[in-house]
């Protein structure tokens, strides 16, 4: 189903908050030390939120959504090894050992199940296989302009793609990490993505929302932005309860270009993952 965004709001429960207290800070996570930033109430029976970025970005990629966030749920948002002031693995991690090293880290820092998990991009895909590994953690999930599996495999039978935009325009094209916000950079493992993304294609029943760049003004421009859209169209079938919300003025970046929609996304996946009293 495909909906734009409205107005949407929830009361959590006013049962005594499990956690509180704000913390940023590095915790060891399966032999590396990892950069996490947790802040707001946890109420009872409600989820953790977190977050993970795309490709080559570190946590401050929700500096736009993290505080109202935190407004109503306890939120984090992490540096992957060799981001932020995360620190580096001897060799690069394989997309499958991204997603063991946060297991290893959301315990390290006491931030239990259940989780609403939000990626971005490369990190969409990083929250599926999560979801994957770990179903009984997982309670909902909000998707903001996730790669995709099969987009490698679509991509290559195109044409090369045109020339990069000038930076200020770099975020409207899909997959590309933000041009200016990184000091730091990581190797990212796409054929990874795409060999345990197919093994372990994620499909659940649980609250989803997709939420899909702005469609290029003409679609016929590059063929990689309609098999995008496609993409996202598919992302939003792999639960009974998804749904997508294509923005109507964002680039590549939507938590950037519209944070509202990020919120409210986080807000109603939240609100519906929260067992009741």
């Amino acid at each position: 189903m495909i909906a734009f965004i409205a107005a949407a709001g929830f009361a959590l429960s006013t049962a005594t908050p499990l956690q509180t207290s704000a913390s940023d800070r590095l915790v060891d996570a399966a032999g590396v030390k990892l950069h996490i930033h947790c802040d707001g109430v946890r109420a009872a029976r409600a989820p953790v939120v977190v977050f993970e970025a795309g490709a080559g970005n570190s946590a401050r990629t929700w500096n736009d959504v993290f505080a109202p966030i935190a407004q109503f749920a306890r939120v984090c948002a992490y540096d992957r090894q060799g981001l932020g002031s995360s620190e580096r693995t001897p060799k690069p991690q394989s997309f499958g050992e991204v997603v063991e090293t946060l297991h290893a880290l959301l315990l390290a820092a006491d931030e239990r199940p259940p989780i609403v998990m939000a990626g971005h991009s490369y990190g969409g895909a990083l929250i599926r296989l999560y979801a994957s590994r770990y179903p009984s953690e997982v309670t909902g999930l909000v998707l903001i302009d996730s790669s995709h599996e099969d987009q490698l495999r679509r991509f290559a039978g195109l044409p090369a793609p045109p020339p990069p935009p000038a930076p200020a325009a770099m975020s409207a094209s899909p997959g590309l990490p933000a041009p200016v916000v990184q000091q730091r950079t990581e190797t990212i493992d796409l054929p990874g993505m795409e060999r345990e993304m197919t093994d372990n294609a994620w499909r659940a029943n649980i609250p989803l929302v997709v939420l899909t760049r702005t469609p290029p003004a003409d679609p016929h421009e590059d063929p990689r932005d309609q098999i995008w859209q496609e993409l996202q169209r598919e992302l939003a079938t792999r639960s009974p309860q998804g749904e997508q919300i294509v923005a109507k003025k964002s680039g590549h970046y939507i938590q950037n270009d519209e944070p509202p929609l990020v919120i409210d996304a986080v807000r109603r996946v939240v609100a519906k993952a929260t067992k009741p009293s």
